[in-house]
């Protein structure tokens, strides 16, 4: 099993915060998660690895953090880097924090948060994003998109244009691209995402935050994960903690995870929990049983 969506903080001086939104919450600063924090917790909750996910909205965008950790940690770690793919030294950055080990960029809207920002798909699509994208594929790396639900479905119609540009290049959605499954089908938002379904590059992590959403609303997170893969097929469908972003003890997430893939086939649930994310980016998958699977 590997989280494919770890945020990590740490509160060694030699990593400074800086938020842009100014200020670091107390919950953050006073229990940071740290890269050796979280490996036992893999340890205690029977995972093989994690990709390290820069926390934006603490570091901004100096992956500093999670590129030394996973630096410093191998064979468990890997590491994706937030960047700003409008700044016109874009694509000079990614090689950067590729040299230093980056194997997936992840790219979200400037300045947008979940309750609104700037519309457009520029962030991602644009001119300047173009050069990050061509640096991406060059390097043979991944590339990871956060929407929101203000701005999904604009940015689910730019999508399919780009991923045919970068044919090579996995591109992955986090948080299932905010598309609203806690509720019933339809899920509000789930045309523009079943509309990527012919593109083979592109996947769907399903994350705690969704869960979680999913949960509150009475609906089984197992409905939710049996849809995507009914849909894009379990190799292009990974699960994350989404830990420190999203509330909740590691155990709950690992153990809400695997009662998501309690109905898929043994094969089918080992690629959700841990082999989409090995084959994404060079981990490891642990030998599971099906029934360790699930």
């Amino acid at each position: 099993m590997i989280d494919s969506h770890a945020h990590l903080v740490t509160d060694d001086p030699a990593y400074p915060y800086d938020p842009p939104g100014g200020t670091v919450s107390a919950a953050v600063r006073d229990d940071p998660m740290t890269a050796e924090r979280l490996l036992a917790a893999l340890d205690a909750n029977g995972l093989s690895a994690a990709v390290a996910v820069q926390r934006a909205h603490v570091y901004g965008y100096d992956n500093s953090y999670v590129v030394d950790a996973a630096a410093r940690h191998p064979d468990r770690l890997r590491a994706m880097c937030v960047i700003d793919a409008q700044a016109p030294d874009s694509a000079k950055t990614v090689r950067r924090w590729a040299e230093r080990g980056a194997v997936a960029m992840r790219l979200t809207s400037p300045g947008g948060n979940q309750h609104g920002g700037t519309p457009g798909a520029g962030w991602f699509a644009g001119p300047r994003a173009l050069e990050v994208w061509r640096q991406v594929s060059e390097l043979g790396l991944s590339m990871c998109l956060h929407l929101y639900r203000w701005n999904r479905d604009e940015c689910l119609r730019a999508l399919p244009a780009i991923a045919r540009a970068f044919p090579g290049t996995p591109v992955v959605l986090d948080h299932v691209a905010s598309v609203e499954a806690d509720r019933a089908e339809p899920f509000s938002g789930a045309t523009g995402l079943l509309a990527l379904t012919d593109l083979p590059q592109v996947h769907v992590k399903v994350t705690t935050l969704n869960f979680a959403r999913i949960i509150a609303a009475g609906v089984a997170p197992s409905g939710v994960v049996e849809w995507l893969v009914s849909r894009f097929g379990a190799e292009r469908v990974l699960w994350g903690s989404d830990v420190t972003q999203t509330a909740g003890t590691y155990a709950d997430m690992a153990r809400i995870a695997r009662e998501s893939v309690a109905g898929l086939p043994g094969r089918d649930a080992a690629l959700v929990l841990g082999g989409t994310a090995a084959a994404l980016y060079g981990l490891p998958a642990l030998a599971e049983t099906d029934d360790q699977a699930r």
